[in-house]
């Protein structure tokens, strides 16, 4: 976390709509400063969330606060919380004028001057790439550059909180890395505050600090183990992921940052290391042995845990204990690069 204050509380939430709990959350907060993923499957209650979160539903019951004040069911905070949080949906609805004119709206309603506007228009325009479109008309935009304008919307009246829902559901690969990245820059120069929903489970561990998966309505577990970050290097031997903590060899074009994943079930344990034609072995200590039916989840740490799944013959077999050496094998080819 970066900031360590709350902006957001959530307390014994619950949302029915026509006799379905569509959410259903006990505690939940969200940091100052920092960018939250919410990601789920369709029908998970993500942007039922939102609307909650910024009252555009009153939720059936439970308690919200926004930067220490209650908002639901008292009212205390909803004036700041109107004037200091925005919401882009999935589809916007952008006004049939031209692209000043719809970044500038929210700024024409609170009465700021022209020759202010139009700085303040210019410079949410320059965030999103597209400082010059200004006499451009809306309508003749593409869905990524439509996008792109309604986050310069939502970004002209300096938010606190900036929520975004499925922000690129709709654009194609290029237009969706250029919306991510877009998203790094207003969290980093501004310090905003950014909740964003997806289902591209790729795309939340990629630009969130934090993501937070929903299953029909409650918070859950994250389903991906074994995630880490760092940079990646190109080596005369191959592309190397690496943190203070851990290194090793990665099938991958990229350098620089970095999230990676090694799938549980692409481990191979063993009580030393094997030879085989995987070019990853990392020495480990076991400091967790998890029964799991069928199988037996044990913890290792090599620099970061790693969770291993293996069945229970294998288990008895290794006869493997807490605080005994053990060693992660696994290709290359089995990480997943974000």
């Amino acid at each position: 976390m970066k900031n360590g204050s709350s902006i957001f509380e959530i307390h014994d939430l619950v949302m029915t709509i026509d006799g379905k709990q569509i959410l259903n959350i006990p505690q939940l907060s969200f940091e100052r400063g920092n960018v939250y993923c919410l990601y789920g499957k369709n029908g998970s209650g993500k942007t039922t969330l939102f609307e909650v979160l910024t009252l555009l539903q009153k939720p059936t019951g439970g308690r919200l606060v926004y930067d220490g004040r209650e908002i639901y069911p008292c009212a205390d905070g909803l004036e700041q919380l109107r004037s200091r949080v925005t919401l882009v949906h999935q589809n916007p609805l952008l006004f049939d004028t031209t692209v000043e004119k719809n970044v500038d709206y929210g700024l024409r309603i609170r009465h700021m001057g022209r020759a202010e506007r139009k700085k303040q228009v210019a410079a949410c325009l320059d965030v999103v790439g597209l400082d010059g479109f200004q006499k451009r008309k809306a309508k003749t935009l593409s869905g990524g550059e439509a996008q792109r304008v309604a986050i310069a919307r939502a970004l002209s009246i300096n938010p606190e909180v900036l929520f975004l829902d499925e922000f690129s559901a709709n654009v194609d690969t290029d237009n969706r890395i250029i919306l991510e990245n877009i998203i790094k820059e207003i969290n980093k120069r501004y310090n905003t505050t950014i909740l964003f929903t997806t289902h591209y489970v790729d795309q939340a561990y990629r630009v969130a600090d934090t993501v937070v998966q929903l299953v029909k309505g409650k918070p859950v577990a994250a389903n991906m183990k074994n995630l880490f970050s760092g940079t990646m290097q190109k080596t005369d031997h191959g592309t190397v992921f690496t943190n203070s903590r851990i290194s090793f060899f990665v099938n991958s074009p990229a350098e620089g940052e970095a999230h990676i994943a090694v799938p549980q079930n692409a481990v191979i344990l063993s009580k030393a290391p094997l030879e085989s034609s995987m070019r990853n072995c990392l020495k480990g200590t076991v400091t967790h042995i998890i029964d799991n039916g069928k199988h037996v989840i044990l913890r290792v740490s090599a620099g970061e845990v790693f969770e291993v799944e293996i069945t229970k013959e294998s288990f008895h077999e290794m006869s493997l204990g807490p605080g005994q050496e053990a060693y992660l094998n696994f290709k290359a080819s089995a990480v997943e690069v974000f």
